[in-house]
């Protein structure tokens, strides 16, 4: 198969704490299990916070909305109202076992602590500890992330449990989150299983991993949604403030290329230069496209103008957009195409590959 090949993008940080300089340099220039040996190195060890109180005090930093309330990935609906929503602390869970949704909020392990048998650092990592509706959490368990096909039980934002779809997957119960979700998650589990690749005796076989390592079906669902749901504004708000209380970070976040250099056919081996963290002008990925084109560019402030001609000449899509955008390719003839990018200071054009 084809690789990609174009430089990493590094999306912009929004709050104070950013990757220092050189953070990344370790992992210049490799692809694969090299590249994920690497990253494991740069982002383990790290501070280890306390199950109680420290994730409960983390989440007011981590996982505050702008509304102040809790950030809830198995209730909320971006661009929506959601059916309800928790307030910081003092809607906590206590020793009630709510039986219904909208009662209290928990911490969700999205790698089940099962499958690392709640051992330590894993059960107090905040990339791997979200919080979540009580009724929810309980209701997913340990069942994996999957596609589902038919709905057993559907929850308020749309999330649903049913049977697993998705090619190459157990057909047994999985839980399906919203489409906003679905790259935070895949992010979360690209980063445990690089994160945690030398503890991989903690962790149990089960039907998304092999010990720490994805399998097939699941690397590539993930990558799918990866690129379906690109990172965003409240994913780099929370790698950042991680960061400020664990001393690592979600590299999948700061560098969306790396999941494709490790899972997929993406191409790092010509990526950055050490000891420099600036961000390049345009960067577009995957590159052969299936279904989603995901363009960034570094300036974050100025209206930017994309516009994809075929071979002919006829401009088949034109929009404008604020530093990232995802572009669905699903209706597009398979073939060559040119894509262009128009920021405040130049023209950029690429030559895509769409297949399906």
């Amino acid at each position: 198969m084809r690789k990609i090949l174009c430089t990493i993008a590094l999306l912009s940080t929004f709050s104070a704490f950013a990757q220092p300089a050189g953070y990344y340099d370790p992992a210049i220039g490799l692809n694969g299990q090299s590249l994920r040996a690497a990253l494991s190195g740069i982002i383990r060890p790290h501070t280890e916070l306390s199950y109680t109180p420290g994730l409960w005090n983390a989440y007011y930093t981590t996982d505050k909305k702008p509304n102040g309330k809790v950030w809830d990935m198995y209730s909320d609906r971006p661009g929506g109202a959601p059916a309800y929503e928790y307030t910081l602390g003092a809607d906590q869970c206590g020793s009630v076992s709510p039986s219904t949704e909208n009662n209290c909020y928990n911490r969700e392990h999205t790698w089940p602590q099962s499958k690392f048998s709640s051992e330590p650092p894993m059960q107090t990592d905040l990339f791997i500890v979200y919080p979540s509706d009580y009724f929810v959490n309980f209701s997913r368990g340990d069942k994996p992330y999957g596609k589902v096909g038919t709905a057993t039980q559907t929850f308020t934002n749309g999330g649903k449990i049913g049977n697993n779809v998705y090619p190459g997957a157990p057909s047994a119960s999985c839980y399906e989150p919203i489409d906003s979700f679905k790259g935070d998650l895949a992010r979360t589990y690209f980063y445990v299983s690089t994160c945690y690749r030398n503890d991989s005796m903690k962790f149990i076989t089960w039907e998304i991993a092999t010990l720490a390592s994805l399998k097939n079906w699941s690397a590539q669902m993930l990558l799918e949604w990866h690129h379906l749901d690109p990172v965003s504004k409240k994913e780099i708000d929370r790698n950042n403030a991680v960061y400020a209380l664990q001393g690592n970070r979600n590299p999948f976040i700061d560098r969306p290329l790396y999941a494709d250099c490790i899972w997929g056919t993406g191409d790092c081996s010509a990526t950055s230069v050490a000891g420099t963290d600036e961000e390049p002008e345009v960067t577009i990925y995957p590159n052969p496209v299936s279904d989603y084109l995901t363009v960034t560019t570094s300036d974050k402030t100025e209206e930017q103008i994309i516009s994809i001609s075929d071979i002919t000449g006829r401009i088949v899509y034109n929009n404008s957009f604020y530093k990232t955008t995802n572009v669905s390719t699903s209706d597009f003839t398979t073939g060559l195409y040119l894509l262009n990018i128009k920021t405040v200071n130049a023209n950029y054009t690429f030559k895509v590959s769409i297949t399906h």
